[in-house]
């Protein structure tokens, strides 16, 4: 409502001598539409005059009125001042309408978040930060910035050392009957049988649960190997065996340090092993975050890009360019130009802040000479600054990594002066739950990703053959997908969230799959021939109204007036959910607009019939307008409308 708003600002500065920013925020919709179109709420005017909210909301009253090509039957209630919008103005900024991307900002903004872990499929948590940051990027390219997604991978580490140990235990031994395991190999796997044989009896006794664990999974590990279907499954089962074997076996423990500290020295056995259970992650959880969840990174520059100048890599960016940013160089960088880096005689790194940050102590390098997750986000933060000179580094990361950012935030920006042009943004989310409760990977108690979507598409197809509808599979894939994703992105980041899927999959109320139905509905009227055997055409110079054309013979209808107030609303919703970088905003949006939508189509009946055909072309182009918000919409929440419902 950009001329209203012009002219509110207007009248203010000239009365009051006040700026008002986000006047969208000030205008509030009354409880029922046929009273008034907006009222605009003065008391924070009242508190920075110090003036009574009834005396100045009478004389914007007064001055409101002076100007009817602007407001009409304006009153004042309290401290509102309410009114009507000429339908002139209503329908110029209709017509005005423009879904198309804004002009180029010149401004680049990088976003930043973390996949799964290397070793573990996508579970229902995963539809978090993937979901919150492919929103973001298209939103805010669609606002005109230039979007520089990276998703920065767990893909270096001590969970190495634990699954290359469980590699050479379990799985080298299986891979080739005939293969001759060296002495070292041998007596490893003598280690571990000892072990297993020596914890026996104490973990049935004490954790029978556990012990059935250990039984199901050492079998599982031995019938199965890798470049199978289930490859990344199998490691995971990998992960969770050796790390109860870690947790009971000192001597199982210092192997898997061994072995990562072997792979940090470039062991060949070691690297080629860390390559392939790399390459598995990636091909499994990119196919699926890309296929199923509309996800794809930019880059993929993980934290073994900051370990090594030579490491090699499994992934291929050309443009990337690699120069100074590993870890290595900098902690030193550090330890020369922060006091509060210091260097302990066990030759580890550390970092004590001031005591006014109320920040703990925290380690960038351990005394075995490897690096940790917070010396890789350092090195990426440096690498991003130099590169790419942001505006803005959003971290999509959840709630749990707050301390751990913050310590990386103050070092960085102690350290590296380009950062007082850059803005560093946690924006953090919290957890979906299952109605059972939290899930854990080490207990068990997780629905992978994979497996939700699959009880998605058979309760989607169950609830369609229900109401007697039968749909292609790439709209029961984008019903189903939209109801997952939707039943997420429709909730604050900031808060925990309970799964449930009656609520995700309704057809009714704030759901994807209502939102859907509302679309496919505006769609099936716009293809519907009109009585006359003619379709009515969207190119807009085939509509015979527009500014100063037909006015007299157009009179709108709340109902056409709410759905037209509810379309401009859109760019302040969009730019809402940029600037808090919360994407439910623009999701609730989407339900109200689909709302508002059904309600006009249940109140204004025959619409191809209508014999006025200024209001019926209006309509028409009202309705073509909403499908097309209403697809472009769920397109920057990277969810796909199906095309019948």
């Amino acid at each position: 409502m950009q001329e209203i708003n012009n002219k509110i600002q207007d009248i203010v500065v000239t009365l009051y001598k006040i700026n008002i920013d986000n006047i969208d925020n000030w205008l509030t919709h009354p409880p029922k539409p046929e009273f008034w179109d907006y009222a605009f709420n003065i008391f924070e005017i009242a508190k920075v005059l110090k003036r009574n909210p009834a005396e100045i909301s009478a004389g914007l009253k007064l001055e409101f009125s002076k100007f009817p090509e602007y407001f009409e039957n304006v009153s004042n209630m309290w401290g509102y001042v309410n009114f009507f919008i000429n339908p002139k103005i209503l329908l110029n900024e209709f017509s005005q309408i423009n879904l198309n991307n804004k002009k180029p900002k010149n401004q680049t903004i990088i976003v930043d978040y973390i996949w799964a872990n290397v070793w573990k499929p996508l579970h229902i948590g995963h539809l978090c930060t993937p979901s919150l940051w492919q929103s973001i990027i298209n939103i805010h390219e669609y606002l005109g910035y230039d979007v520089i997604s990276d998703s920065h991978f767990w893909d270096w580490g001590g969970i190495f050392g634990k699954l290359i140990t469980m590699f050479k235990l379990v799985i080298y031994s299986q891979w080739d009957k005939d293969k001759k395991l060296s002495e070292d190999d041998t007596n490893i796997y003598s280690r571990i049988n000892s072990i297993i044989e020596e914890m026996d009896s104490k973990i049935k006794k004490d954790e029978p649960e556990i012990a059935k664990k250990i039984i199901f999974l050492a079998e599982y590990l031995q019938n199965n190997s890798l470049n199978n279907k289930d490859d990344l499954k199998y490691l995971f089962n990998t992960y969770q065996l050796i790390t109860i074997f870690a947790e009971k076996s000192i001597i199982i423990d210092n192997q898997c340090r061994e072995e990562f500290k072997k792979l940090s020295e470039w062991d060949p056995q070691n690297i080629s092993l860390w390559k392939q259970i790399t390459n598995i992650s990636i091909n499994e959880v990119s196919k699926q975050l890309e296929e199923e969840l509309w996800v794809k990174p930019k880059y993929n520059i993980w934290e073994s890009f900051y370990e090594w100048i030579d490491l090699p890599k499994i992934w291929n960016h050309p443009d990337l360019i690699k120069e100074k940013e590993w870890m290595k160089a900098i902690v030193e960088e550090l330890k020369k130009n922060l006091d509060i880096v210091e260097e302990n005689e066990d030759w580890s790194v550390g970092v004590v802040f001031p005591e006014e940050t109320k920040l703990s102590s925290c380690v960038l390098q351990k005394k075995d000479w490897t690096w940790l997750y917070l010396t890789s986000d350092l090195a990426a933060i440096k690498y991003r600054l130099d590169n790419w000179k942001p505006a803005k580094i959003i971290y999509f990361v959840d709630v749990r990594q707050q301390l751990h950012l913050k310590q990386a935030f103050y070092i960085a920006r102690e350290v590296w002066s380009e950062l007082k042009k850059t803005e560093l943004i946690h924006a953090y989310n919290w957890f979906i739950k299952l109605k059972e409760g939290a899930m854990s990977t080490r207990k068990w108690t997780v629905i992978f990703l994979k497996d939700l979507i699959d009880e998605g598409y058979k309760r989607t197809e169950e609830i369609l053959k229900w109401k007697g509808r039968e749909l292609s599979p790439e709209n029961i894939k984008a019903v189903t997908i939209a109801a997952i994703k939707y039943s997420y992105l429709s909730q604050d980041r900031e808060k925990d969230i309970v799964f449930d899927w009656d609520k995700a999959l309704s057809f009714e109320w704030n759901s994807g799959p209502y939102i859907q139905y509302a679309y496919v509905r505006a769609r099936k009227i716009l293809k519907t021939p009109s009585p006359s055997g003619t379709r009515w055409m969207t190119e807009p110079e085939s509509v015979p109204w527009g500014r100063g054309l037909g006015w007299g013979q157009i009179e709108l209808s709340q109902y056409d007036k709410s759905l037209i107030k509810k379309l401009l609303e859109f760019e302040g919703k969009v730019g809402e959910t940029a600037s808090k970088y919360k994407p439910h905003i623009l999701a609730q949006y989407c339900y109200e607009l689909a709302s508002e939508f059904n309600s006009f189509y249940v109140h204004t009946p025959k619409i191809l019939e209508e014999s006025n055909e200024d209001l019926k072309n209006l309509r028409l182009n009202m309705i073509e307008k909403f499908a097309q918000t209403l697809k472009k919409w769920f397109e920057l929440l990277a969810i796909n409308m199906p095309d019948e419902m």
